[in-house]
C-alpha cells in the first residue's frame, strides 16, 4: 500500500504475534484487516436465491396477519395463533435479510455499504430473529394443541378453551419465548469498526462475547435448553397431536357416513364435517411442511454440539437457513 492508506506494519504484526495475539476475543485492528469473503455457495444461495423469497414471504405474511386480525377473522381464537404466527414469521425475514442475505448480497455486488449496515444491527437482529423463531414454534404447537382439543374432545373445547384462557395461553407463550432467548441478545457484540485493505472499505468487526464462548453457557443452554425446548418437545408434541387429530378425523368420517338422520340434517352435517376436516387438514399440512424444514436444523443443532463442524456442517447450515426461509413464506 504505497499511498499510504492503510499502515504498512499491519502484516509485521500479524506475523509476528502469531495465534497468541489474534485470539478470537482480540479487538484491534491489526487482527481483523483482511475482510473475509464468504463461500460463492452462500452468496449464491442466501444472497440472489433467498432475496425473492424473503420478499414474497413478507408480502404473504403481513397479508396474512391482516386476515387473521379482520374482526370476521378474529371471531375464532384459533385464528389468534396464526396472526401472532405470521407476525412472528415476518420479524424472522426481517432479521433474516439483515443478517443473513444482505451481507451476501452487498458482498456479490461489491455493495460493502449493504455490509456496513449488516455488520452494525446484526447483534440486534440476531437476538430478535432466534425470538421470533421461538414464538413460531410455540405458536406452531399452540395451534395443535387448540385444534387437538376442538375435535378429539369437541364437547370439552368450550370450557377449555374460553377467549380469556386463550389469550392468557399466547401471552404465556410469547413471555417465554422473549425471556428464553434473553440472552441472544449479548452473544454476539460489534468490537470495532477496522479498515479491511482487500476491499478498501471500513467495516464493523464481529466477535463473540465472553457469555457465547463460556463452556458453562454452551453446555447449558446449547447442549440442553435449545435442543429441548426448539426441537424435542415441540417435535414430539407435533408428531402426537396431530396423529390424534388426523385419527379422529379419519373416525369421524366414517362414522358420518354410516350414520345419517335425514336429507336436511345430513347436507347440514356435510357441510360441518366437510368444514372440520379441512381445518384440520390445513392445519396438519402447516405442521408436516414445519417438521420437514425444520428437521435439518435439529440436525445442524446435533452435529454443533458434538463439535462437528466442518464444511460438510458449513454447507447444511447454508442449506438449512435457505429451507427455513422457505417454509416462512409458505407456511
Amino acid at each position: 500500500m504505497e499511498n499510504g492508506t492503510s499502515p504498512p506494519t499491519f502484516d509485521d504484526v500479524v506475523t509476528s504475534s502469531g495465534e497468541e495475539m489474534c485470539s478470537v476475543m482480540n479487538t484491534s485492528c491489526a487482527c481483523h484487516y483482511e475482510y473475509q469473503f464468504y463461500e460463492f455457495p452462500e452468496r449464491i444461495l442466501l444472497g440472489l436465491v433467498a432475496l425473492p423469497i424473503i420478499v414474497f414471504g413478507l408480502c404473504a405474511n403481513l397479508t396474512s396477519v391482516r386476515i387473521f386480525t379482520h374482526r370476521l377473522m378474529s371471531s375464532s381464537s384459533i385464528n389468534w395463533y396464526l396472526a401472532v404466527l405470521s407476525a412472528s414469521d415476518t420479524f424472522i425475514l426481517i432479521s433474516a435479510f439483515f443478517v443473513l442475505s444482505l451481507p451476501r448480497l452487498g458482498e456479490y455486488l461489491t455493495w460493502w455499504r449493504a455490509n456496513y449496515i449488516s455488520y452494525s444491527v446484526a447483534p440486534y437482529m440476531y437476538g430478535l430473529m432466534m425470538m421470533a423463531q421461538t414464538i413460531s414454534v410455540f405458536m406452531t404447537v399452540g395451534v395443535s394443541v387448540h385444534r387437538y382439543i376442538g375435535v378429539c374432545h369437541p364437547y370439552k373445547s368450550v370450557e377449555w378453551l374460553p377467549k380469556k384462557r386463550v389469550t392468557t395461553f399466547i401471552i404465556c407463550l410469547v413471555v417465554f419465548s422473549i425471556l428464553f432467548n434473553t440472552t441472544r441478545f449479548f452473544e454476539v457484540h460489534v468490537s470495532n469498526v477496522c479498515y479491511r485493505i482487500n476491499i478498501n472499505y471500513y467495516m464493523p468487526s464481529l466477535q463473540p462475547t465472553e457469555l457465547r464462548l463460556s463452556d458453562l453457557y454452551r453446555n447449558i443452554f446449547f447442549g440442553w435448553a435449545y435442543t429441548i425446548v426448539m426441537y424435542v418437545v415441540p417435535f414430539s408434541l407435533l408428531i402426537i397431536l396431530n396423529s390424534l387429530v388426523l385419527s379422529a378425523v379419519r373416525r369421524s368420517r366414517r362414522m358420518h357416513m354410516v350414520s345419517q338422520c335425514g336429507v336436511e340434517n345430513d347436507e347440514f352435517s356435510k357441510k360441518a364435517e366437510r368444514k372440520e376436516r379441512q381445518t384440520s387438514i390445513m392445519l396438519i399440512a402447516i405442521v408436516l411442511l414445519f417438521i420437514s424444514c425444520n428437521t435439518l436444523a435439529f440436525v445442524c443443532n446435533i452435529m454443533e454440539n458434538l463439535d462437528e463442524v466442518g464444511p460438510f456442517y458449513q454447507n447444511m447450515v447454508t442449506f438449512n437457513n435457505l429451507l427455513v426461509s422457505f417454509s416462512l413464506e409458505s407456511a
